[in-house]
C-alpha cells in the first residue's frame, strides 16, 4: 500500500513538473507569433523590442530573449588586452545570457538616446546605435554598472513581421 501511493505521488510530481514547463500562470502569455504580454510588446517595431529586451532582462527570462534573436545572431565585443574582437554564435549567446540571468540578483537593462538610427527602404533591415546602462547587482555589496552603445542589426523578411535581433556590438565602457 504504502509503495504504491509512493509511485502515484512520484507520477503526480512528475506530472506536475513536466506541466509547469508548458504552463506557468505567473508567465506573461506568448502568443504564436512571438511576444505578446497583452500588447505590450508590438516587436514589429524597433521601440517595441527595446522594451521586450528591457523586461527579458528585468525578468531574467531566456525565453523571452531568444524570440528577439535572428538564428544567426552574433554577439560581439572588443577584448581589450588581447586587442581583438571576439565573436560568439546565438547558442554561445544564449548559454551566457543564462547564467547572467541565474547569477544575478538584479539585472536592469535601460536604454537610453538614440546615436544613429538607418532603416531600408522596404523596412527589413534597421541598424541601431543606441546608449545603454546596465546594472548588475550579484549581491547588495557587489554591483557593476556598466554603460556605453550598443551597435544594432535587426531584420525580417516583410514588414508585418517582428524585428529579429541580428548583431549586437558591444560598444561599452566595461
Amino acid at each position: 500500500m504504502v509503495k504504491n501511493f509512493a509511485l502515484i505521488l512520484l507520477f503526480v510530481i512528475g506530472v506536475l513538473a513536466f506541466n509547469s514547463c508548458y504552463f506557468n500562470p505567473f508567465a506573461p502569455r506568448l502568443s504564436e507569433e512571438g511576444l505578446d504580454n497583452n500588447g505590450n510588446f508590438d516587436t514589429r517595431n524597433l521601440n517595441g523590442i527595446f522594451n521586450a529586451l528591457e523586461f527579458a532582462y528585468a525578468v531574467k527570462d531566456t525565453g523571452i530573449y531568444g524570440q528577439l534573436l535572428g538564428e544567426n545572431f552574433s554577439f560581439i565585443y572588443r577584448d581589450y588586452e588581447s586587442g581583438v574582437d571576439v565573436v560568439w554564435a546565438r547558442d554561445t549567446e544564449m548559454f551566457t545570457t543564462s547564467g547572467l540571468f541565474r547569477n544575478t540578483e538584479i539585472l536592469d537593462l535601460r536604454w537610453n538616446s538614440i546615436v544613429f538610427q538607418a532603416i531600408d527602404t522596404l523596412s527589413l533591415n534597421a541598424q541601431v546605435v543606441r546608449s545603454f546602462r546596465l546594472r548588475l547587482a550579484f549581491s547588495a555589496s557587489d554591483v557593476i554598472e556598466v554603460t556605453g552603445n550598443a551597435n544594432l542589426s535587426f531584420t525580417r523578411r516583410d514588414s508585418t513581421e517582428s524585428w529579429k535581433l541580428l548583431r549586437w556590438r558591444d560598444e561599452s565602457n566595461f
